[in-house]
C-alpha cells in the first residue's frame, strides 16, 4: 500500500528553530514529566473524592449493583431478592416473566460481577458486609486507574498534534480537572467507561492514521475498544462503524485480520449476556414505554407511569435544544472551554494534514448525529434525568478535547487572550467540582435557574383536599342503628416505654333527631396494663363539611369517661386546633391485604407549653386511604423539642385488623392510560 505523507499542520512553527534535536527532545520529555505530575495530581483528587463519596447514591447506579450482586450471590440476573432491602430499590427495572432486572444493558455489570467475585473470593470482602469498602474497591479498578490510564494517552496525542506549550497544557490540565466526567468516577456508570474505551480506541486509530505504525496491536486495540464504547453507550454504534471505514481504507487486509476479530469479542459478549438476561437479543432498554416498564407491583405502579421532576419531560423542541446547548444542561454553559472545541472545529477546514483534518472531523459527525438522534427522542426529553451533565454525549469528550487544538494554535493567544481562556477554564472546573458527593444531582446552573424562577420543573401537587381537623377521616354510611359489626379497624405501636398499645375504632350505628345525624364510634384503647372503652358521637353534617373538632362532637351523647379537652385532643391528633395539610401519595405496606395501599400522606403540627413544662412541637402525619374503615391506615404521632428540634418521643400506630378491606382495584389508581 502507498504510505500517506503526513505533512505537518500549516500553523506549525518551531519554537525553537535554532535547537538541536537533543534539545527538543529534552523539552519533550520535560512536559512528559509536568503531564506526569498534573496526572497523578488529578488521580489523588479524583480518588479522595471517591473515599468521601457514599454507596448506592442513585437509582440509576443501584440498577447496575443489584445485577452485580444477584449474579455473584445468586448466579442470575434477576434482582427479585436484593431490590427488597432497604436502599436497594431502583426505578431503572423492568419486569420480565413476573421476574425484575435492570435496564441498563448486562455486560458491563457482567465484567464488575467478575471483578467482585475476584475480589470477594480473596480479600473476603462483600457488599452484603463490607459494601463501602467492596464498592470504592471496585469504582477504583472500574474508574480511576482506567481513566488516568486514558488521560495519559489524551496527553501523548496532545503533545503529538499541538505544536504550542500554552495549548499542551491547558489541553491537559483540562482533560484531568475540567471535563464532566470527572463526578461519575465516584459512581458505577457506563459514561465513564464509555469514554475511556473512546479514548483508548481513539489513541490506537491516531497510531495507525497519521503516526502511520500498522502494528498488529493497534487494529486489536482499535477494534476491542470502540466495539465495546458501543457496548456501553449504545449510540456509540456510529463511532464503531465509522472507525472501521476509516482503518479499511487505510490497510484493509489488517483491519480484516485483526480489527474485526477483535471487535467482535465485546459484540459477542453483549448479546450474549443480554440473550442469558432477557431470553432474547433486544435489550431491556428498548422497551421503554411497553408493559415492561409500566407494570404494577404489590399493588405500587413503576415509576414511569407517572414521571416526576425532570422526567416528565415537559420541554418542546426549541427549549430542549437551548438547553442542552447553552441552558441549564448546556453542554457549552456548563463546560465553557468546550466553545473553544466549536471554535476549533471551523478551524480544522485549514490543516494542511488530511488526515489531522479528518479527526477533527470525524468528531464533529459524531457530535452531529448523537445529538441529533436524541433530539429527535421527543419523548425522553428529560436531560438524561436528575444528573450534573448532558450524561448520554459525555463519551466524545476526547474528540471534544482535540479539536480544541487549531483553534488555540491558530489563534495563539496573547495576554488577553489567555486570561480568557483561564476564565473558561476556571469555570469548566467549577461544574466538574461543585457537585463533590455525586453526579446524580441537577447542575448547579439548574439550580441557579430554579432559584430565581426561570424555570420550574417540579411535579404537580395532587389533587387538592378539603380542609379538615379530625384524624379520623371517614365515617360509616350504613344505615343499621346499631351499627355495621365489620366496620372497625384496630391500630397497634410501641409507646416511649416500649410497650404495646392498641386502639380501636368500631362503628356503633347511627341516629337521626330532629336535623341532627349522629354516628356512635366505639373507642377502645389499652396497654399491657390498662384499658378503656368510651363512646365517640359524630356530628355527620359537621364532620362532612371540615368544621373544627369543637363542633364535630354530639356533646348530648358523649360520655364522661373522658374530659371535654382530653376528648378534643384524640380527635384533633393534637393539643391545639389546626388544620391537616395535604401531602404526597404515598404506597403502604400492611398486613391487611397482599398489595400496598395507595395512601394520601397529611400532616399538622402546633406549638405547645404544657403545664411548667419547656415548650414542644407536637406533630400527627396520617397516612389515608378509602380502603379502610374510618380511611386511616397509619397515624405517627411525634414530639420535639421547639429550641433544639431534638425529638423527645415518636409513636407510629399501623393498622393490623379491619373488618371491611376493599380488594385492591389498578383502576383507582388514577393512572394514565400507556
Amino acid at each position: 500500500m502507498t504510505s500517506i505523507e503526513i505533512v505537518s499542520p500549516s500553523h506549525a512553527k518551531s519554537e525553537w528553530p535554532n535547537k538541536s534535536s537533543t534539545g527538543m527532545t529534552n523539552r519533550k520529555v520535560r512536559r512528559r514529566w509536568h503531564y506526569g505530575m498534573i496526572l497523578v495530581l488529578a488521580t489523588t483528587l479524583n480518588f479522595a473524592r471517591l473515599m468521601q463519596a457514599e454507596p448506592l447514591q442513585s437509582a440509576n447506579d443501584r440498577s447496575r449493583w443489584c445485577t452485580v450482586w444477584s449474579l455473584v450471590e445468586g448466579g442470575t440476573y434477576q434482582i427479585d431478592e436484593i431490590r427488597q432491602r432497604p436502599g436497594w430499590d431502583s426505578i431503572d427495572i423492568v419486569k420480565h416473566e413476573d421476574h425484575f432486572y435492570s435496564t441498563k444493558p448486562p455486560l458491563f455489570p457482567t465484567m464488575v460481577a467478575g471483578l467482585y467475585w475476584a475480589v470477594k473470593h480473596t480479600l473476603g470482602w462483600s457488599l452484603d458486609a463490607h459494601l463501602l469498602t467492596t464498592t470504592r474497591i471496585l469504582l477504583t479498578l472500574i474508574n480511576i486507574i482506567p481513566m488516568a490510564i486514558a488521560l495519559w494517552m489524551l496527553a501523548r496525542v496532545i503533545d503529538r498534534m499541538a505544536t504550542s506549550d500554552f495549548t499542551r497544557y491547558l489541553l491537559v490540565i483540562t482533560a484531568a480537572a475540567a471535563t464532566l466526567l470527572q463526578p461519575f468516577l465516584i459512581v458505577l456508570n457506563n459514561h465513564t467507561p464509555g469514554a475511556i474505551c473512546c479514548m483508548f480506541a481513539l489513541y490506537a486509530a491516531i497510531q495507525i492514521l497519521i503516526e502511520e505504525r500498522h502494528h498488529p496491536r493497534f487494529f486489536v486495540a482499535a477494534g476491542f475498544f470502540a466495539a465495546y464504547t458501543c457496548c456501553v453507550e449504545l449510540p456509540a454504534a456510529t463511532f464503531g462503524a465509522s472507525m472501521f471505514v476509516l482503518l479499511a481504507r487505510a490497510d484493509l487486509r489488517k483491519t480484516l485480520c485483526w480489527f474485526v476479530p477483535a471487535a467482535l469479542v465485546p459484540l459477542i459478549g453483549f448479546f450474549v449476556t443480554n440473550y442469558l438476561a432477557t431470553g432474547g437479543w433486544k435489550p431491556f432498554y428498548l422497551y421503554y414505554g411497553t408493559e415492561k416498564y409500566l407494570f404494577i407491583d404489590d399493588g405500587v405502579p413503576s415509576y414511569w407511569w407517572m414521571p416526576q421532576g425532570i422526567d416528565q419531560a415537559k420541554d418542546g423542541f426549541l427549549a430542549y435544544l437551548f438547553h442542552c446547548t447553552v441552558g441549564h444542561h448546556g453542554l457549552f454553559s456548563l463546560t465553557p472551554m468546550f466553545v473553544l472545541t466549536f471554535v476549533g472545529w471551523f478551524h480544522s477546514v485549514k490543516e494542511k494534514s488530511l488526515l489531522m483534518r479528518l479527526v477533527h472531523l470525524w468528531g464533529l459527525g459524531l457530535t452531529v448525529l448523537v445529538f441529533g438522534f436524541f433530539m429527535t427522542k421527543t419523548e425522553n426529553y428529560n436531560y438524561g434525568g436528575v444528573s450534573v451533565a448532558l450524561r448520554w454525549m459525555l463519551w466524545l469528550t476526547p474528540f471534544w478535547l482535540l479539536a480544541i487544538i487549531p483553534a488555540l494554535d491558530q489563534w495563539q493567544p496573547g495576554r488577553a487572550g489567555a486570561f480568557a481562556c483561564f476564565t473558561l477554564l476556571a469555570l469548566s472546573v467549577f461544574s466538574a467540582w461543585h457537585p463533590f458527593s455525586s453526579p446524580w444531582q441537577q447542575p448547579w446552573l439548574f439550580e441557579w435557574m430554579t432559584r430565581v424562577g426561570w424555570i420550574d420543573y417540579s411535579s404537580p401537587p395532587p389533587p387538592e383536599m378539603a380542609p379538615f381537623h379530625a384524624w379520623i377521616h371517614q365515617l360509616p354510611t350504613s344505615p343499621s342503628e346499631t351499627g355495621d359489626e365489620q366496620y372497625f379497624i384496630e391500630f397497634e405501636g410501641l409507646d416511649a416505654n416500649g410497650d404495646v398499645n392498641v386502639l380501636r375504632l368500631a362503628d356503633r350505628g347511627g341516629r337521626v333527631d330532629d336535623d341532627l345525624r349522629v354516628r356512635m364510634i366505639a373507642v377502645t384503647q389499652r396497654n399491657e396494663w390498662k384499658g378503656m372503652e368510651w363512646q365517640l358521637p359524630v356530628d355527620v353534617q359537621a364532620f362532612n363539611e371540615g368544621r373544627d373538632v369543637e363542633d364535630l362532637v354530639a356533646w348530648d351523647e358523649a360520655s364522661d369517661d373522658l374530659s371535654r379537652e382530653e376528648v378534643l385532643t384524640f380527635l384533633r391528633g393534637i393539643p391545639e386546633p389546626r388544620a391537616y395539610l395535604p401531602g404526597r401519595i404515598r404506597y403502604l405496606d400492611s398486613p391487611l391485604r397482599r398489595e400496598k395501599f395507595q395512601c394520601r400522606h397529611v400532616a399538622t403540627r402546633v406549638l405547645h407549653e404544657p403545664d411548667g413544662l419547656d415548650r414542644v412541637i407536637v406533630r400527627r402525619d396520617l397516612w389515608l386511604t378509602d380502603d379502610v374503615p374510618f380511611g386511616v391506615l397509619m397515624f405517627e404521632t411525634t414530639v420535639s423539642d421547639a429550641v433544639t428540634k431534638a425529638i423527645l418521643t415518636k409513636q407510629r400506630m399501623s393498622a393490623v385488623k379491619a373488618g371491611r378491606v376493599r380488594p385492591f382495584d389498578k383502576d383507582r389508581l388514577g393512572l394514565p392510560q400507556p
